[in-house]
């Protein structure tokens, strides 16, 4: 620890100079009064601005009223000033400090409103030694004739009293040395001439009664100065006796006084001046004797330091006083011209070796201001105590746990010496592992391990006591504890993942085969794959299903499916219908494993959930995978329902509504393998194989169905192939029943139903020899008399045919004097030149051309047809002139207008040749 003693400069203050009488320091506002009645006000926060105040004393012939101490309230708005004529002052602080902001008239004025006189303790004929401010409005005091007097300032609504109100607490029979109060203990101590007096569990101060305790020791022959003073926070108090200084603490029921320390006069060094005031700091004693300054450590009485001030021969060192409200205290020390601050460094430094070694190592924690290496050795130190009592080995362990300054290794050997419990080193480790940062992953996964390694320990031997145990209330008081103690680890687990090593901790449960435990874990690491596989193992297929939903993994949906959906069929669907990354095509294989057990069971009530999932497949999401709709319908074909007819129209229901998604071959040889005729009439029928469709139904007698497939209406197209099939039905219908049915009635329906595509001599020769005319005569003679009216329809058609052909003769002749008038100066419609100049055409529709000009239009158009013939007439023309006429090529070039017939027509595709120069005329 070091001290400073540090001077303060008040050589500015020229009052000052050897009239010093009190000083008192409360919430950092410091007050000295000199001995002529000015007070001096110091704020230390504002250390510059200083305020004063004088006291208006009063002077009575020769005698001079003069101020010889004063005490100040804690929260230092008040002082309590004392005369030599016994007169009390109280003064206000913070209308000491207003005044400085007036006029100096008015301060005047203002001082005597500021100051009040405490009439009522004067009239007491009190000669207060000391006081104890336990209130800000309130203090106790003792006087120089035993009288403990209680003052109250303030009223009960909080205002200040004109004249403190003043009550007798207790009288003693010697003055009045000290006072100590404390409110939180409500104890008091009192000090008179040579005793010491304790009272406990005082609930009010109006009346003391006998006190509780009382010690005596010598008193100093004479009053020499302050002899008593306490610190409330640390409960402690110190007083000088001829022997030494007695100091103790409140703490505690019993024996407070008898167990109170003695610092012997002898343990000081030899001075011959007595002690003239004393203070206490948190672990030590401040004395001043004489001119010298000690400071003794309370724990073990030695002298930490001691130095002399220098004063000048008239200069009197008065007194000490202590700030206890800042943090940390500050302590002072005055003489009748000079002030003085004590400052203690590291005060803590100085004492937590000496209480390791007195085992006070709670209070040593405590200290304020240590470093971290110096709590992990006060922790050590107090771990390796208990742990050598073996009274509380987890305290033990919580302490060491918080010291780093040792290695975890020798320190987790102490814990495993017999007996070896396993708790105080599960609390160790878990402190330790707690302690560690991320930086250090490795240690931080060791320890994790080892703690996890230990929780199995404790299990097996909490296991093992159980399985030992006969009493029915120490199996339960066991089973409790195993379970708090599986609650401790399942929190250990949740609350260090972050430290874990998954393949460590899996080893390390499963050796002990607590699948509960890892179980937990691997729900904590979200080892998802690990809790289903688990639960899968188990056949706890709720629990699996829920864990799968949970994942949305499709390669364990892929993985399991099998196993679920032959256990659990339903449920199992229903998570795969919530699995939203799923491909159903990857399920096939399941599914279908799932179909083989569902036909080898009775499935009476029962319902194929392959089907139901695939059915929700192709119908809610539309899938286009072929080989669902394939394995849908091969589920639906191959299950042998009982109502066979029902069960072919859900099939064919199906393919209908799924049409060109599904293998049509495939499905079609499942239907005649299995067979389910209807299902195989409905693919030919799909597949355009007609006949074989008729085939098929006409072989099984299904002619309802025969008749279905000759309706499509695709076959209206081929009436051959309709009439063929019908005829095939014809035949199946009249040799129905082995020929005994009505032949006259089939036949009619034959006909009527084929919309008279068949007609009686189509079904001739299908009927056998013994078939009569008598059963025929209707529909031959309706046949006939169909026959006759077609003959007379085609007669009348001839007819006019005839007429027809005469009427175009004579068109034909009429126009061949079909003429056409060309006005006065028409042009050519090719060449827009005068008509008249050249051989010249006209054709109905009014276009007119040179002979030569149309010929070069047909030539420069894309009718390749029309002029091949005029380039072979060409050619012709050229090799011999007489072997064409000229009429010839009339006929040719006057089959079509070039202009409103398709040769010019056909040349909308043909590319446009565009004149810039004429274009550009148009721009706008």
């Amino acid at each position: 620890m070091n001290v400073e003693i540090e001077h303060v400069q008040l050589e500015l203050i020229k009052e000052i100079q050897n009239n010093i009488c009190s000083l008192r320091v409360q919430s950092n506002q410091l007050c000295f009064a000199l001995k002529s009645g000015l007070l001096f006000l110091i704020d230390l926060d504002v250390p510059s601005d200083v305020s004063r105040c004088q006291v208006p004393l009063i002077s009575s012939g020769n005698s001079v009223e003069k101020l010889i101490t004063m005490w100040m309230s804690p929260n230092g708005k008040l002082l309590l000033l004392k005369t030599n004529f016994a007169r009390y002052y109280l003064c206000n602080v913070d209308i000491i400090r207003q005044q400085q902001q007036k006029q100096q008239k008015q301060q005047k004025q203002d001082a005597l409103d500021g100051i009040h006189t405490l009439k009522k303790l004067g009239k007491k004929g009190s000669d207060v030694k000391f006081v104890e401010w336990f209130e800000n409005d309130r203090f106790l005091c003792g006087d120089a004739s035993g009288q403990v007097l209680d003052v109250e300032i303030n009223d009960k609504h909080g205002k200040q009293r004109s004249d403190a109100e003043v009550h007798v607490v207790c009288q003693s029979n010697k003055p009045i040395d000290g006072i100590f109060w404390n409110s939180t203990t409500e104890k008091i101590i009192i000090v008179s001439g040579n005793k010491i007096m304790l009272w406990d569990n005082v609930k009010s101060l109006r009346h003391l009664r006998e006190p509780s305790e009382i010690e005596q020791f010598e008193h100093l022959p004479r009053d020499n100065g302050n002899r008593f003073t306490s610190f409330q926070e640390t409960e402690t108090f110190s007083w000088v006796t001829k022997p030494g200084v007695v100091f103790g603490k409140l703490g505690g029921n019993q024996n407070i006084l008898n167990n109170a320390k003695v610092l012997l006069t002898v343990e000081l060094p030899e001075s011959t001046h007595d002690i003239k005031d004393i203070i206490l700091t948190e672990f030590h004693i401040v004395l001043l004797r004489g001119a010298t300054i000690l400071i003794i450590n309370q724990l073990n009485n030695a002298v930490v330091f001691e130095e002399s001030i220098w004063t000048q021969k008239s200069e009197k060192m008065i007194g000490l006083t202590a700030d206890y409200s800042q943090n940390p205290p500050t302590f002072w020390c005055f003489s009748s011209s000079n002030i003085y601050e004590i400052i203690l460094h590291d005060e803590a430094k100085a004492v937590w070796r000496l209480m390791c070694e007195q085992r006070e190592y709670d209070r040593a924690l405590q200290l304020k201001g240590l470093t971290g290496w110096e709590r992990e050795n006060i922790y050590y130190k107090k771990g390796l105590h208990l742990l050598k009592d073996q009274s509380e080995p987890l305290k033990a362990a919580e302490s060491l746990g918080e010291a780093d300054c040792v290695s975890v290794g020798s320190v987790a050997l102490q814990f495993m010496q017999p007996p070896g419990d396993i708790e105080p080193l599960q609390i160790y480790l878990t402190s330790k592992l707690n302690k560690l940062d991320s930086k250090n992953q490795m240690q931080r996964i060791l320890l994790s391990s080892w703690v996890v390694w230990n929780y199995m320990r404790q299990l097996n031997e909490i296991e093992e006591e159980i399985n030992g145990e006969r009493h029915l209330d120490d199996v339960k008081h066991l089973n409790d504890q195993k379970h708090l103690l599986g609650t401790q680890l399942h929190v250990f687990l949740k609350s260090h993942l972050d430290c874990l090593d998954k393949k460590t901790v899996y080893q390390i449960i499963s050796k002990q085969n607590r699948d509960q435990d890892l179980l937990y874990f691997g729900k904590l690491v979200k080892d998802y794959e690990f809790v289903l596989s688990h639960w899968i193992r188990q056949a706890n297929w709720f629990e699996a299903l829920n864990v799968l939903l949970t994942m949305q993994d499709p390669e364990s949906a892929y993985t399991y499916a099998s196993v679920l959906l032959v256990n659990a069929p339903e449920e199992t669907i229903h998570v795969w219908m919530k699995m939203t990354n799923l491909n159903p095509v990857e399920l096939i294989p399941s599914l279908l494993t799932y179909f083989t057990s569902y036909q080898r069971q009775a499935r009476k009530n029962k319902r194929n959930y392959a089907l139901v999932y695939l059915n929700w497949c192709v119908d809610e999401h539309e899938y286009e995978d072929p080989i669902l709709y394939n394995t849908a319908l091969y589920m639906l074909i191959t299950d042998n329902d009982e109502d066979n007819e029902h069960h072919g129209l859900r099939v064919i229901e199906f393919l209908d509504s799924h049409r060109d998604k599904y293998d049509s071959n495939f499905v079609l040889r499942l239907s005649i393998k299995f067979h389910k005729v209807r299902v195989s009439i409905y693919l030919y029928t799909q597949l355009k194989l007609y006949k074989d469709a008729v085939d098929l139904a006409l072989s099984r007698q299904m002619i309802d169905a025969a008749k279905q497939v000759v309706e499509t209406s695709e076959l209206d197209s081929n009436v051959k192939l309709k009439k063929s099939l019908w005829r095939e039905i014809a035949k199946a219908m009249l040799y129905r029943d082995n020929g005994n049915q009505d032949i006259k009635h089939t036949v009619r329906c034959i006909i009527s139903e084929s919309h008279e595509l068949l007609e009686i001599k189509d079904l001739l020769p299908l009927l056998d020899e013994f078939t009569t005319i008598a059963n025929l005569k209707d529909e031959l003679i309706r046949s006939l008399e169909k026959h006759g009216q077609s003959m007379s329809r085609i007669s009348t058609q001839i007819q006019q045919s005839l007429r027809m052909k005469k009427d175009i003769a004579v068109e034909i002749e009429t126009f061949k004097e079909r003429y056409r008038t060309l006005e006065p100066g028409i042009s050519c419609s090719s060449c827009e030149k005068l008509l008249q100049t050249r051989k010249f055409l006209v054709f109905p529709c009014g276009h007119c051309f040179h002979t030569d000009c149309l010929i070069k239009a047909i030539l420069n158009s894309n009718d390749y047809n029309f002029k091949s013939l005029i380039v072979n007439f060409q050619r012709r023309l050229a090799k011999d002139r007489n072997s064409v006429k000229p009429q010839e090529l009339e006929l040719i070039i006057t089959r079509k207008c070039c202009l409103c017939s398709d040769i010019n027509i056909n040349t909308i595709d043909d590319y446009i040749n565009i004149d810039e120069n004429e274009a550009a005329k148009w721009e706008i």
